[in-house]
């Protein structure tokens, strides 16, 4: 014989992920602690927090403020550090997270590309990081390159003749 349990039929409104539309079926429970407050308990954490991730990273259509506001934090940036990732001044991540401006397509798509890499460990993002860094900064930067560009295969890898 085992211990019954009472079905969960009460879904949970998880506001504390900063998204509005997030309700939990299962995997959590509530109690009461003992001054009477009520205590939140979600199994998984980091789980739920990846699969919402992934609705997030796949989701149609442009990403909304607070949306932004769960993958900046996801990937631990401040508002400064995002606004370096993706080629902008931190004010505009701060629009963007309150709704004031719409975040552009492509900085959407760069956003979502870092953070799935971020999620998958597709690639290092360190690595990434300083990848997208060294492209912005080729706007301000003279190649030195005329028309012409050498390559030479040099042990099955091709390489540019500096």
């Amino acid at each position: 014989m085992g211990i019954k349990m009472k079905k969960q039929t009460k879904l949970y409104h998880y506001t504390e992920c900063g998204l509005d539309n997030i309700y939990l079926v299962n995997g959590f429970k509530i109690t009461k602690t003992s001054d009477g407050d009520e205590e939140l308990f979600i199994h998984d954490i980091h789980g739920l927090h990846k699969a919402i991730s992934n609705i997030l990273i796949f989701k149609k259509g442009l990403l909304e403020g607070n949306e932004i506001k769960f993958i900046r934090t996801m990937l631990d940036l401040s508002q400064n550090k995002l606004a370096v990732l993706i080629g902008c001044r931190y004010q505009q991540i701060l629009l963007w997270e309150k709704n004031k401006n719409k975040i552009s397509k492509p900085a959407d798509r760069l956003l979502r590309i870092y953070f799935y890499t971020y999620l998958y460990k597709k690639i290092d993002n360190g690595e990434l990081f300083d990848r997208i860094n060294e492209i912005a900064d080729l706007d301000a930067i003279e190649t030195g390159y005329d028309n012409k560009i050498e390559f030479k295969e040099i042990k099955d890898t091709w390489r540019m003749v500096a």
